[in-house]
């Protein structure tokens, strides 16, 4: 990369150049496993020595590439990533999710960990800029730091303006559209299988009630204040969430989350 590149990293090349190391790491135990006993501070000292020309050259690449596009990805970043979060929504099932409100069959409110709506959203996002012309020169690892970038700068930005102006959405078959009505940060809920629960962040969503015809932000406005005047004093105390329909395993869940 030339001085201008090296005084001002472009962030997606910081996140593309983190993950090329942590491949490395990996490769790198893998043909050294007697290495694994060793310090992570040793082990890197070594990484960045057998790798360093490789991981140079890929960011040296990467940098132009990503500069020649980088306005033109900035400019529609946000709306491609909640083109992905609606798609994400609607491919997903109720029953992927955690009932809070109603019976498990037709729930009136549901949740999911926040972070796992990201991780999902972000890699549809990488397929949709897997699929745009502009960036058919960028390896899907560059795309995928791209598409991480995307999530961690607008994610939360997309979900809270959700909440804010009452977005409904389609989830799976269902005839009625469910509204952001919270964020929950640092939320108790039953993992998987556990017997303690955990603190992680949650997304809640609640049910219009109503078809996709007669859906009207009154109706997604009331549903978001009835969940937060009275539905969330009524909240039971054994919500657990699985991963089950996400495809995520327990530990990666588990990840998220930290102990009370």
């Amino acid at each position: 990369m030339g001085p201008i590149s090296m005084l001002f990293p472009n962030p997606a090349v910081k996140i593309l150049e983190e993950h090329l190391w942590e491949d490395a790491r990996k490769r790198y135990l893998v043909a050294h496993p007697t290495d694994q006993t060793n310090d992570a501070r040793t082990v890197m000292r070594k990484v960045r020595t057998a790798y360093k020309d490789a991981v140079a050259a890929t960011l040296k690449d990467a940098d132009q590439k990503v500069r020649a596009t980088w306005g033109q990805f900035k400019h529609g970043m946000t709306d491609e990533l909640r083109t992905a979060l609606a798609t994400v929504l609607r491919m997903s099932d109720v029953d992927w999710y955690s009932v809070e409100i109603g019976p498990p069959d037709t729930p009136s409110v549901i949740a999911a960990p926040y972070e796992l709506l990201k991780q999902v959203t972000t890699g549809l996002l990488f397929r949709f800029l897997r699929k745009e012309i502009q960036f058919e020169n960028l390896d899907d690892e560059t795309l995928e730091a791209l598409a991480s970038y995307a999530a961690d700068e607008k994610f939360l930005d997309l979900l809270e303006s959700a909440c804010h102006n009452y977005d409904a959405f389609q989830i799976g078959g269902r005839s009625d559209r469910f509204v952001v009505v919270e964020i929950v940060h640092g939320d108790a809920y039953f993992l998987g299988e556990e017997r303690h629960h955990s603190l992680i962040d949650m997304v809640i969503l609640s049910s219009t009630g109503a078809s996709a015809s007669n859906g009207s932000k009154h109706i997604q406005k009331a549903v978001a204040r009835k969940w937060l005047h009275q539905d969330r004093k009524n909240r039971n105390d054994d919500r657990r969430f699985t991963s089950d329909g996400w495809e995520i395993e327990f530990e990666h869940l588990k990840s998220w989350a930290t102990e009370p």
